[in-house]
């Protein structure tokens, strides 16, 4: 698709300490056919060589490499949010840095929007780097306790069984596009995430603006399973993975719920956080714990900041709950939900640096 009438998609890597990576996921990109594209690369304060490694490889490619230096890990939010502030295209595709693309991921993206002005933002097919047979992600929805669910099972074999375009509530960075006006007219990511859950909050507000997420299943990315895990230490993962899944999940539901949903939704969804943290004390995780608790003060801490970003977004909402919910809510069990949460927890307390 070498045709410089296409739309411009500007392509934004977040990097932190990923120098064993970044460099498959650029020259990936290069790969791929279609032409009218830049990418750029936000550092979040990498202490690996990672900045230089970048600047000497692709500053005078044929296709350069733009690098944003932040001085500091300022989180995937805001590294987003700084590369879109000098990104030039019409669409932005966000991918981590142990991501690869397939050839036709940017041109899919384009065909689809290009067919709907009403999609916002769009999510990959995910698959493994390591077994690109299997599925790493496929979009989510949301449950009646206000908890996400994948679509995907953990690495269920793709066998074009979701290969459909179909509404989801949100995207997954590690591959996923918005439309950069979309994005700018909600705000872009909520700094206040860090990581984890800014995606979904991104995807909402767009939702209630009147846009939607689909899932593009031509558009291929492989992503190399828990790489960011293994480059930090098992207390900064348990930290990120509770604190801020807590607080976020938490702040996600002020934010964007309509009152009646609020009011019905979010006393049992904290209910199950404090359940959940009882149990990890009484096992002997009091990491986690202290994590999760955390999380919950964060909110009450932060409750006037929230609720004026709540007012906002309630004040210029377009969609209603019942009507987004009816697209995005699927049913789950409690027991179901419980039983994935041990699991994950079990992968951040076993994973070592």
């Amino acid at each position: 698709m070498a045709n410089n009438n296409l739309p411009l998609v500007s392509v934004v890597i977040v990097n932190y300490n990923g120098k064993d990576f970044v460099h498959n996921c650029i020259e990936s990109i290069l790969k791929n056919n279609y032409n009218n594209y830049e990418a750029i690369v936000v550092d979040n304060g990498s202490k690996d060589g990672s900045v230089r490694f970048l600047k000497d490889k692709y500053f005078n490619s044929l296709k350069p490499v733009k690098v944003v230096e932040l001085e500091k890990n300022f989180g995937p939010a805001k590294a987003r949010n700084e590369g879109v502030k000098i990104a030039r295209g019409e669409y932005v595709g966000f991918l981590d840095n142990d991501t690869e693309v397939a050839p036709e991921w940017i041109a899919e993206a384009v065909k689809l929007f290009e067919k709907d002005n009403k999609i916002g933002g769009l999510q990959c097919k995910i698959l493994l780097l390591r077994d690109k047979k299997r599925f790493d992600y496929g979009g989510d929805y949301f449950n009646q306790y206000g908890f996400l669910i994948q679509r995907v099972g953990l690495r269920e074999i793709d066998k074009g069984q979701y290969d459909k375009e179909i509404e989801i509530l949100s995207a997954k960075s590690a591959g996923m596009f918005i439309r950069r006006d979309i994005f700018e007219k909600v705000g872009g990511f909520d700094e206040d995430y860090f990581i984890f859950v800014e995606e979904t909050d991104l995807a909402w507000r767009y939702w209630l603006a009147g846009y939607k997420t689909v899932f593009c299943p031509k558009s291929i990315v492989y992503h190399e399973f828990s790489a960011s895990v293994k480059i930090l230490s098992k207390e900064k993962n348990n930290y990120n993975v509770r604190f801020h899944g807590t607080k976020n999940h938490i702040m996600t539901l002020i934010k964007n719920l309509g009152v009646k949903r609020l009011l019905a939704i979010l006393p049992i969804h904290v209910s199950i956080w404090v359940g959940l943290m009882i149990v990890l004390a009484f096992r002997g995780n009091m990491r986690s714990a202290f994590n999760i608790l955390k999380g919950i003060l964060w909110n009450i801490v932060t409750l006037n900041k929230t609720i004026r970003k709540r007012k906002k977004i309630q004040s210029e909402r377009i969609l209603s709950d019942d009507l987004l919910l009816a697209l995005i809510m699927k049913k789950q069990s409690l027991l179901v939900k419980i039983k994935q949460f041990f699991l994950a927890e079990k992968l951040v307390e076993t994973t070592e640096k």
